[in-house]
């Protein structure tokens, strides 16, 4: 069986590199973009299962690419989980509204990085 592919979607490497190794432990296969730019790009040219998605980037926001991203008919299948350390109840609407499966709060540990991953899936 061949692993599940996650695109991570955050601005600050350093997390965005910090999920892809809790999520490597898991044997999920990781794509990295750091932009909504490269987020673009990825989910062009590469077949993702998942993407976890920040809402604050550069160029445009996580709303605006999950928005795009779920009119596409050859991706609107495929799950969004927003992620942002301001993920209040009107965050948390947007990104209901956007066409995100759910919102992941940051600071999070990673038992609840895993636990919305694998939800996900099964």
């Amino acid at each position: 069986m061949q692993p599940k592919r996650i695109l991570i979607v955050d601005d600050d490497v350093e997390m965005a590199n910090l999920m892809g190794e809790i999520l490597k432990a898991r044997q999920y296969e990781i794509l990295l973009a750091y932009d909504g730019i490269q987020a673009i790009e990825k989910s062009k040219s590469e077949k993702v299962d998942l993407i976890l998605l920040d809402i604050r980037m550069p160029f445009f926001s996580g709303f605006w690419f999950c928005e795009a991203f779920k009119q596409r008919p050859e991706t609107r299948h495929i799950p969004v989980v927003m992620v942002s350390a301001h993920s209040g109840d009107e965050n948390c609407q947007k990104a209901l509204d956007a066409g995100a499966q759910g919102l992941l709060k940051k600071p999070f540990l990673p038992e609840e990085l895993l636990d919305v991953v694998d939800k996900t899936f099964n």
